[in-house]
C-alpha cells in the first residue's frame, strides 16, 4: 500500500516542506521512506527505487556541489517518488537541478533541520498502515454487501470489523451527494473521533462516497439504537443539504449483518425516487423488490422500452409525455399534485395521462397501466440516480 505526497504532505511533520521543484509530480506514490546521509554519495544507483520517498541532508556532498548534482541526477534516474532536504548544508538548489526535476516532474523539498528523520519516518509509516487497514475493511464491506456468504462467515466479518460489536444493531450509511473526494468525508470523521468519546460498540467507518455508521447495544430497546445512530450523525456534522442518509432496520443478530448492511445501501438508492435525504429501509415500497435485480437486463429492458415510447414520442410531437410520467409516478399518481409541480391545469395532466396509455397501447387499461409505468418509472429512477 502507498500513499501520495500530496497526501503525506497533510501530515505534522510534513506540512512545512517547501516545495522548490518538482510541482507536477505530487501525486506520486511513497510506499516506504529512504534515508540517503551517510551512504556513498557517489555510488547511490540501486540503492532506491520506485515508491521510495528520500530525505537527506547530503553531508557527504557538503562542499561538493558537482556530487550533489549527480546524486540527484541518480534519484532522478532511480525513478524515486520524492526527495527532501534538510536544510543543514543546502538551502537552495543550482537552477539545473530545479528545471531538471521541472522537467522530470520530480518533487524536491527543503525542510527545517530540526525536524527529526525518526517522526517523519514513523508519521508516514503510520499514514500507510492505516490506510491498509482502511483497505482491508473496505475489501470485508464489499463481501458483506455481495451477500453470497454463510452466516457464520458474515458474522465472523462482522466481528473482525469490530470485534465488540453486540447482537442487536441499525446500520446507517450517510453518502455525500457531491463527492469529488475523500476530504471532507475524512474530515468529518477525525474531528468526530478528536471530539467525542464514543461507545465500544459502535463504528464510524469511511466507505467509498460516504461514512458508514454501525451502532450496537445489549439492549433491544430499537428507539435506543436509532437515537444512537442520529446522534452520532448530528455529532459527525452531517447535514441534509450535503448529504442522503440510508437507514436499516433494527436487527437483532450479527447473522443479518450482510442484510443490515444491504438495507442501508438500498435505502440511499431509493431516496432519489422518495423525495426525501432522510430514508428507511422500512418506508422503501416496491423498491425492496426492485433494487437486488436492478442490474438484470431483463429488468431494465421492461423499463426502457416504455421509456423509450414516450420519449420517442416527444421528440417527433414536441410534448412533454415523459416529464409527466415521471412526475405522476413521483407524485404517487396524484393528478392535483402533478399539475401544480408542472404549473398545469389538471385537465391538461388528464389529457397527457391519457395520451401515455395510446403510446403505450394501453387505452383499456387501469389498474394494470398504472402499476406498469409505475414499475418502469421506478426503475428508470433507479438506475439513473
Amino acid at each position: 500500500m502507498s500513499i501520495k505526497i500530496s497526501e503525506a504532505l497533510k501530515l505534522r511533520y510534513l506540512n512545512s516542506f517547501q516545495l522548490i521543484a518538482g510541482e507536477w509530480g505530487l501525486n506520486n506514490s511513497i510506499d516506504k521512506i529512504g534515508i540517503l546521509d551517510h551512504e556513498i554519495v557517489e555510488d547511490i544507483r540501486g540503492e532506491f527505487g520506485q515508491g521510495d520517498f528520500v530525505l537527506s541532508s547530503f553531508t557527504p556532498a557538503r562542499n561538493d556541489l558537482p556530487l550533489l548534482i549527480k546524486s540527484i541526477e541518480d534519484l532522478i534516474d532511480s525513478k524515486v517518488s520524492g526527495l527532501a532536504i534538510k536544510n543543514i548544508f543546502f538551502k537552495e538548489l543550482p537552477k539545473y537541478i530545479i528545471d531538471l526535476a521541472n522537467s522530470k516532474h520530480f518533487p524536491i523539498f527543503i525542510f527545517d533541520e530540526n525536524i527529526y528523520y525518526e517522526d517523519i519516518i514513523a508519521e508516514v509509516n503510520e499514514k500507510i498502515r492505516l490506510k491498509d487497514d482502511d483497505s482491508l475493511l473496505m475489501a470485508k464491506i464489499d463481501i458483506l454487501l455481495k451477500g453470497e456468504i454463510s452466516k457464520n462467515i458474515v458474522r465472523t466479518l462482522a466481528l473482525e470489523i469490530n470485534h465488540a460489536f453486540k447482537d442487536n444493531f441499525i446500520i446507517g450509511f450517510c453518502k455525500e451527494n457531491k463527492y469529488l473526494n475523500d476530504k471532507n468525508i475524512t474530515k468529518l470523521i477525525d474531528l468526530y473521533k478528536f471530539q467525542v468519546q464514543t461507545s465500544p460498540h459502535k463504528e464510524v467507518i469511511k466507505y467509498r462516497d460516504g461514512i458508514l455508521i454501525i451502532c450496537s447495544k445489549d439492549n433491544k430497546n430499537s428507539d435506543h439504537l436509532l437515537n444512537d445512530l442520529k446522534n452520532t450523525i448530528s455529532d459527525l456534522a452531517i447535514t441534509f443539504d450535503n448529504f442522503t442518509i440510508g437507514i436499516s432496520d433494527l436487527h437483532r443478530s450479527l447473522d443479518d449483518f450482510s442484510r443490515g448492511l444491504n438495507e442501508a445501501f438500498q435505502a440511499v438508492k431509493s431516496s432519489g425516487t422518495n423525495k426525501s435525504d432522510f430514508i428507511y429501509y422500512s418506508d422503501i415500497g416496491i423498491h425492496k423488490i426492485l433494487l437486488p435485480f436492478i442490474e438484470n437486463d431483463y429488468i431494465r429492458d421492461y423499463s426502457k422500452e416504455i421509456i423509450d415510447k414516450l420519449n420517442a414520442y416527444d421528440l417527433k410531437h414536441h410534448t412533454d409525455l415523459y416529464e409527466t410520467a415521471i412526475v405522476y409516478i413521483t407524485n404517487d399518481q396524484n393528478i392535483k399534485t402533478t399539475a401544480k409541480d408542472l404549473y398545469q391545469h389538471e385537465n391538461t395532466i388528464r389529457y397527457r395521462i391519457k395520451k401515455i396509455k395510446e403510446v403505450l397501447h394501453m387505452e383499456h387499461l387501469q389498474g394494470s397501466f398504472n402499476e406498469q409505468l409505475s414499475i418502469a418509472v421506478k426503475i428508470h429512477l433507479l438506475i439513473n440516480h
